[in-house]
Parts: C-alpha cells; sequence; structure tokens
C-alpha cells in the first residue's frame, strides 16, 4: 500500500475563524474519510461543498454515526465517504480506524483519503494519530486498499514527523 502524507494549508481566515471553508480531495481515492461534524464549517462540510452533495443527508447520516458510536458507509456519494464518529479525544481510536479499516474493504475500496487531521483546532491529537499509523502499517486487517493518503494540518506537520522518525 502506497501511503502519502500531505500538508493541508489551511488558509488565514480558516484557522482564526475555526471555519473549514475549502477541500481539495486527493488524486486515485476512491473514498473519504471524514469526522461526523456535520453542522457549521466543518471539514465535512467543505467535502460536501465541494462534491455538491445532498447537506441534510450528511447532517442525518453523521447524527445517526455519532449516535451509534461506529463507522457509517455512504455508498450513495461518489466518492464513497465514510463518516467516522466525532470522539473530541476521548473516543476509542484503535476500534475506530479497525472498524474504517474493515469499512473500506466491505465495499473494496481501492484509495482512501483520510482527511481527519488536516484541519486542527487545539490540542494536537498524538495518542490518536500513533494509533492510526499502527494500525494502518500493522496490517492486522485484511486491505483492500492500494493508496492511503493522511492529510495533515500544516501547523502538525512537524508533530506528525516527530511521530514517525525513527528514534536513535
Amino acid at each position: 500500500m502506497d501511503i502519502e502524507f500531505r500538508t493541508i494549508r489551511n488558509t488565514h481566515d480558516e484557522t482564526s475563524m475555526g471555519h473549514k471553508m475549502w477541500f481539495h480531495p486527493a488524486a486515485r481515492c476512491d473514498a473519504i474519510s471524514a469526522t461526523a461534524n456535520a453542522p457549521g464549517f466543518s471539514p465535512l462540510a467543505a467535502v460536501a461543498r465541494h462534491f455538491a452533495w445532498d447537506y441534510e443527508m450528511l447532517e442525518t447520516a453523521a447524527s445517526a454515526c455519532n449516535d451509534r458510536g461506529e463507522i457509517a458507509i455512504i455508498t450513495s456519494t461518489v466518492p464513497t465517504l465514510f463518516l467516522v464518529p466525532a470522539t473530541r479525544g476521548h473516543g476509542d481510536a484503535k476500534f475506530l480506524i479497525t472498524d474504517l479499516l474493515k469499512a473500506t474493504a466491505k465495499v473494496g475500496a481501492q484509495g482512501l483519503h483520510f482527511t481527519h487531521f488536516g484541519f486542527l483546532q487545539g490540542r494536537f491529537p498524538e495518542e490518536e494519530i500513533t494509533v492510526v499509523l499502527d494500525e494502518i502499517l500493522s496490517l492486522r486487517v485484511p486491505l483492500t486498499l492500494q493508496r492511503f493518503v493522511f492529510d495533515v494540518d500544516i501547523r502538525a506537520e512537524s508533530r506528525l514527523y516527530d511521530l514517525i522518525r525513527p528514534t536513535r
């Protein structure tokens, strides 16, 4: 599997207001995963605007996803959308990334655009990122993915690379 870490440069207005406005899809990805935060100017809303998806349907799906605490697969969108419950740093990241990887295999996704860390507000989610990377690299879950694009907010880029840089 090809793993790409993609730095996202959010605009000054986006970061100062805490509103995600723009979304740039990754090439050669037939699936997108996004956090199920639908209201307002969230990253999910930016994805929906970019693809002109039905926002009311996404709000309903995001609410159900958060209520259940598990991945929701939206196959009526192109590309396929995987909603991940909002954890706000207090969820079971290992369960969720495993569930997401199983969901991508279930639909036969070849490329996943993982958007969850492309617009960070507040603390750097070190524990969650470490768990996600460990699960992706461990190959404990059979994958159909050939490509995994991992978005990271430019303000956290050096912290991410500190996590993946080998220690001496």
